[in-house]
């Protein structure tokens, strides 16, 4: 039964994105995953008044499997890389008087037995760990990464608005992205169309981060990539032009690639792997972000350089 449920919830989304109904079937607040996971589940209404509602999430099996549900809609949970910690931050607003919620965040975390296996007990307790100790829950709509099948549609759109040949995006899936006109207005297109760029305010730096799934520390993303940014500003440049030398040159994989270099951190893991320390240490009031996943991503064949926006995500989405 849970795995037709897993099912259905995947169909839905790849019915929403191939009919285009964004407006429909894009979830973005935390009560609006938390309702459709307990419609698609099949969870009593009257949970949601008596416990979700307040705030409650019990350790019964329809409870944890609701928070993996919601983890999934709103993309902080993946069953395979486990909690997206950029991603679930953004939910949860801790209180300024409380100047501790860091480190008992990531000892709770830390505390998570890699024995437990099975995906919901993992979702919700990992769940638990900001949800009772990071802050207050936030209600408003947030952003949501972009799934690969989501990515392939946004770019095949741009390349039909631009009337570019086929052979364009299989350029572009190669990495090879020349500096054109073509290839500028599509990848302004991209970024428009994802939500990760504007004309007015460029590169959204913080919704970047968060879809790039901390491949990085963030405080030297940040920096470096605010850095590149202002430095482009100082031309006057066309729209596209502007959106190829901001989004794509600050963005690339080999700037992704340094920023992993420079302040790599541990990841737990099962399998033993080798690690660098950061060169950097990272403000008390941030935490550590997690390293690139080389063991998941050589498995998965995925290069660690990230080419977040315009390489094709292919290779990670499996029908």
């Amino acid at each position: 039964m849970y795995t037709k449920r897993i099912s259905l919830i995947g169909l839905l989304s790849l019915l929403c994105v191939q009919a285009s109904l964004a407006s429909n079937c894009t979830i973005a607040s935390f009560d609006e995953a938390l309702r459709e996971c307990v419609t698609q589940l099949g969870i009593s209404p009257e949970r949601i008044e008596k416990e979700y509602s307040v705030l409650l999430y019990p350790a019964d099996r329809d409870s944890m499997c609701l928070v993996r549900c919601i983890g999934v809609l709103l993309r902080f949970w993946n069953d395979t890389t486990g909690l997206r910690e950029a991603t679930i931050r953004q939910y949860y607003q801790p209180a300024p008087e409380d100047h501790s919620y860091l480190n008992r965040t990531r000892t709770c975390l830390e505390a998570l037995e890699p024995t437990v296996t099975d995906v919901c007990e993992r979702a919700h307790r990992s769940f638990l760990c900001y949800h009772q100790q990071y802050g207050y829950l936030q209600k408003q709509d947030r952003y949501i990464p972009k799934t690969a099948l989501e990515m392939r549609q946004i770019q095949q759109d741009c390349l039909d608005v631009f009337g570019l040949p086929e052979k364009r995006l299989e350029q572009y899936q190669e990495g090879h992205f020349p500096d054109d006109p073509e290839t500028q207005c599509f990848v302004r297109c991209v970024g428009l169309r994802t939500g990760l760029y504007t004309d007015q305010h460029g590169p959204n730096v913080d919704r970047l981060y968060i879809q790039c799934e901390s491949c990085a520390d963030e405080r030297i993303f940040r920096e470096r990539a605010t850095e590149c940014i202002a430095a482009q500003r100082h031309h006057k440049l066309s729209k596209c032009t502007a959106a190829y030398r901001t989004l794509y040159q600050c963005f690339r994989d080999d700037q992704l690639d340094l920023y992993a270099r420079i302040t790599t951190t541990a990841v737990p893991s099962s399998t033993s792997t080798k690690t660098t320390a950061p060169t950097t240490k990272p403000p008390t009031n941030e935490l550590p972000a997690l390293a690139v996943r080389e063991t998941y991503r050589k498995h998965l064949g995925v290069p660690c350089k990230l080419e977040i926006i315009l390489e094709s995500l292919y290779h990670d989405f499996n029908y």
